[in-house]
């Protein structure tokens, strides 16, 4: 399969998960308060918090285990490709084992730092001690198996399993809750249910795909440890300093606030998630073939993987950023106001400013799969750790001395956005020799036109329709959504960019075409089997 086509059935299937996960996610929220109320569903937002936070101790192996993977698979080295995956392997055992166990024995205290309500301490420790604990061994046994597949450039098949891995765990909670009393019990035996099944489908399918694998204690290298941790070392420093600029908001909150401040927080940041998730369907995918590209030599083509996925990736998120924030009262109003009552305003104040973050996040593109494919994250490091300090003790202040309350925690991650994001701009194109004027008018300049143009016809929509209701937010957010594609087809993209687009829609009606023939072909003559393996 050609590669745009591989990334265009990616990003179709991450875009298909996302969307159904995100549906369920959106219908999961005023069940769970339902269920837990505020404080109950403010710890359950902080018990994946604490896997969250656990799940440093990977020391950045993940990330580099992905690269190298995609660099051996490159070069079509399998011993190398063995030596890592087991050695990764072992070394994910170990770092889950001592995860898990910091869960177990530290439950107490970590629950107590939540500054939970008396009736909940003790769900509170069972949470951490039990659920945390399982997530996390399993979440590092699963990134080996996962890694396999995405260095194979098959983020179709994970996307998959993820979807599964969705609908079963809903599935799950919905039948337990509302069948027996088991409360915040019941939640952690059904998401850590559906993980165990998730690793066990993860783990076939790697399997299937790579049948040459061998992960084997004889073939555990040093110097693949020390290519992984030299790798993972940037990658864990920069994955920590993003716990300290986001993920320890809800921390700041119950510490300062009490746990249901998260209950206001956490829905919107889901809203965000999502959102983001969905953008990030293309660019997440790219750090594989930037790998190839820059271990084969073919700048020219890097080049091309920064310019039109930072493109790309930008006119994705204009959508998400401008419904998001534009209609973010009434969304929230619909969604939550039964449930959180005039609070709701709150979440669709702290959805605003989210969207801002977001925004400087999209703006990013394909900057971070090409800094990764190039093994060139230094600077990255030596610029984000510095203002991730300043973010977390800003928003500590704010959030402790002012009357901003939840907004405290958001402030400072927008402005250290704004800041940060041209000195990346300017630092990634000088990496891959990219004349910086060239990167901003072809990746940045018919974004910022379409931007313009969705920001207009947004405040007309909701001006003219007024929507209060459920109908007639559908209608507006439908409305934009057939104004966007227009707006990115003629405004957004070049000639070339629609040529592409036009060469890659008669290859998949082609294709289609041809799998029908081939059906037909099947059902006359018997059946054959289903190859899983990449047609390289």
């Amino acid at each position: 399969m050609q590669t745009s086509s591989r990334i265009t059935l990616n990003t179709a299937s991450s875009w298909l998960t996302l969307l159904v996960n995100g549906g369920i996610g959106v219908v999961l929220v005023p069940f769970l308060l339902n269920q837990f109320g505020k404080a109950g569903y403010g710890l359950v937002a902080l018990a994946g918090v604490v896997v969250s936070i656990t799940m440093m101790v990977d020391m950045g192996l993940g990330g580099a285990l992905g690269r190298q993977l995609a660099a051996a698979q490159a070069e079509k080295d399998d011993d190398h490709f063995n030596e890592f995956i087991s050695t990764a392997m072992f070394l994910y055992l170990g770092l889950g084992t001592v995860g898990a166990l910091v869960c177990v024995g530290f439950a107490p205290l970590i629950a107590s730092a939540f500054n939970l309500p008396a009736e909940l301490l003790d769900e509170g420790i069972f949470l951490v001690r039990w659920y945390a604990s399982a997530a996390v061994l399993l979440t590092f046994l699963s990134i080996p198996f996962s890694s396999v597949l995405t260095s194979k450039n098959r983020f179709d098949l994970l996307n998959m399993i993820n979807l599964g891995g969705g609908v079963l765990k809903a599935g799950l909670l919905f039948s337990v809750l509302t069948m027996t009393d088991f409360r915040l019990y019941g939640w952690a035996i059904c998401m850590i249910a559906s993980q165990a099944i998730v690793f066990l489908v993860t783990r076939r399918f790697a399997i299937r795909m790579k049948p040459t694998m061998r992960i084997r204690v004889s073939l555990v290298r040093k110097d693949a440890t020390r290519s992984l941790f030299s790798l993972g070392g940037y990658l864990f420093t920069l994955r920590t300093v993003g716990k300290l600029s986001v993920a320890s908001d809800p921390l700041v909150l119950t510490t300062i606030l009490g746990p249901a401040s998260v209950a206001l927080y956490s829905p919107a940041i889901m809203l965000s998630g999502m959102a983001k998730s969905l953008v990030d369907g293309l660019s997440s995918q790219l750090h594989p073939l930037a790998t190839s590209y820059h271990v084969t030599g073919q700048n020219e083509q890097l080049q091309q993987v920064l310019i039109r996925g930072t493109r790309y990736t930008l006119l994705l998120g204009l959508l998400a950023c401008v419904v998001l924030a534009v209609f973010a009262e009434p969304i929230c109003s619909v969604w939550l106001s039964k449930i959180l009552g005039q609070d709701y305003l709150i979440t669709a104040l702290v959805l605003v400013f989210w969207t801002g973050v977001d925004l400087t996040t999209y703006a990013a593109g394909s900057q971070w799969p090409v800094l990764l494919g190039v093994n060139r994250l230094r600077f990255l490091v030596w610029t984000q750790v510095p203002l991730a300090v300043a973010n977390l003790i800003a928003s500590i202040l704010l959030v402790k001395y002012t009357s901003l309350g939840v907004i405290g925690v958001i402030i400072p991650t927008l402005v250290i956005g704004i800041i940060r994001r041209p000195i990346i701009i300017v630092h990634t194109a000088r990496v891959i020799k990219l004349p910086v004027r060239r990167y901003l008018a072809e990746a940045y300049a018919r974004p910022a036109m379409a931007l313009c143009i969705l920001v207009v016809f947004a405040f007309a929509l909701k001006i003219a329709l007024q929507p209060r209701d459920i109908v007639r937010l559908s209608v507006s957010i439908g409305a934009m959504f057939l104004i966007w594609l227009p707006t990115v087809w003629w405004i957004g993209f070049g000639r070339n960019d629609r040529e592409s687009f036009r060469a890659l829609a008669s290859r998949g009606l082609a294709r289609i075409g041809r799998n029908g023939r081939d059906g037909k072909k099947v059902a006359i003559g018997g059946t054959q089997g289903t190859d899983l393996h990449d047609d390289e």
